[in-house]
């Protein structure tokens, strides 16, 4: 590249650096490119957004939801839990969640492989479930996608004051 130069009337000698713009522009390119690549990816259906829903939400929509990446929020029904260890290495734990235990009627069936059966699991805890649905009414859990509350772990407690 050649360099440019002029003199003013002063006589003093002024440079213009086009390094400086040059790697101004290749910054800009870098930090927009980067930018669409997250953006892409964010909304991505493979990759990105989960819908969250809750078990009434998902039966009601269960044609158009199904096969989609979601999270389902529910309590579980604790006569439904069932863990069966297939052999050494494989294990199906099932359970049904429900929007309300005083009414559970509409219930959604968990099926997750290979996970181990959390202490947490039992009638009455809240759930949330990622996974997909498979179009027969059973709802299946990603691998590690299944996130329990205990329902009792946080009733009757004082809070403790140190002085």
């Amino acid at each position: 590249m050649s360099q440019s130069s002029w003199t003013n009337t002063k006589g003093i000698n002024l440079e213009k650096s086009s390094n400086k713009s040059w790697q101004f522009v290749v910054a800009a390119v870098l930090l927009v490119a980067a930018v669409v690549f997250v953006v892409f990816n964010a909304f991505n259906s493979t990759g990105g957004t989960q819908l969250y829903v809750t078990v009434d939400e998902y039966l009601a929509q269960e044609s158009t939801l199904s096969g989609r990446d979601l999270r389902v929020t529910g309590w579980v029904v604790g006569d439904s839990i069932e863990y069966t260890q297939i052999d050494a290495e494989n294990s199906r734990l099932e359970f049904d969640i429900v929007d309300d235990l005083a009414n559970p009627t509409n219930r959604l069936h968990i099926v997750a492989f290979n996970e181990p059966k959390p202490d947490l699991l039992q009638h009455e805890a809240q759930a949330l479930v990622e996974g997909q649905a498979d179009g027969n009414g059973v709802f299946m859990a990603n691998k590690d996608g299944l996130l329990l509350k205990c329902p009792t772990r946080y009733e009757g407690e004082q809070p403790v004051i140190e002085s």
